[in-house]
């Protein structure tokens, strides 16, 4: 009688460890108009405003567990405010926020300059900032119109399939999410 047969699973073949950079864009939320003679980066946060960044926070902890190693705001108040609203409820502490000038009203060559000077340790990138720049990044790190007209306080979530922040550029990072304040489940009524 022979021996029984035993099959043995084919080898499993490895592939090289590919590390990813995880970035997360992020436009101020709804902003007050009420003092024309207020500079543009001075103006704060309207009632919609306060309301949206705190609830988007919760929403990002609660759903994605959102826990960015480094958030880099633009210094406008509107945008330092939003980076502070939603920081709170994922437990990152206010105090750790960055501020950077070229993320203010910035061109995508700023707001790479701000990405790539990034130390590699940092895997999970959060930067705050506005319109048109989150969008027109957006759309070229995908190297495809991933996003249009990015409303307040939205949020962007994309893979980059790099080791280095050095190495970002247009078509690097995957799309993974769009997230804003009348999304079903954010407890805002969207009309």
């Amino acid at each position: 009688m022979a021996e029984p047969r035993v099959a043995f699973p084919a080898p499993l073949l490895l592939l090289p460890y590919q590390e990813m950079k995880y970035l997360t864009l992020i436009r101020h939320a709804k902003s007050s108009r009420d003092n024309p003679a207020l500079r543009d980066d001075l103006r704060p946060l309207n009632a919609r405003g306060l309301k949206d960044a705190p609830a988007m926070g919760r929403y990002l902890d609660t759903t994605f567990r959102f826990t960015p190693d480094l958030i880099v705001s633009s210094p406008a108040v509107r945008a330092f405010e939003t980076a502070r609203l939603i920081a709170a409820p994922i437990g990152y502490s206010e105090w750790q926020i960055r501020k950077d000038e070229r993320i203010y009203e910035a061109p995508v060559a700023s707001l790479m300059e701000v990405i790539r000077g990034q130390e590699d340790s940092v895997q999970h990138l959060c930067l705050v900032g506005h319109n048109p720049g989150m969008e027109d990044l957006t759309n070229w790190l995908c190297g495809s119109r991933a996003v249009e007209d990015v409303v307040t306080c939205a949020v962007i979530m994309l893979d980059l399939n790099i080791s280095s922040w050095e190495k970002a550029g247009a078509g690097t990072a995957r799309f993974k999410e769009y997230l804003y304040p009348a999304l079903p489940g954010m407890g805002k009524d969207p009309a």
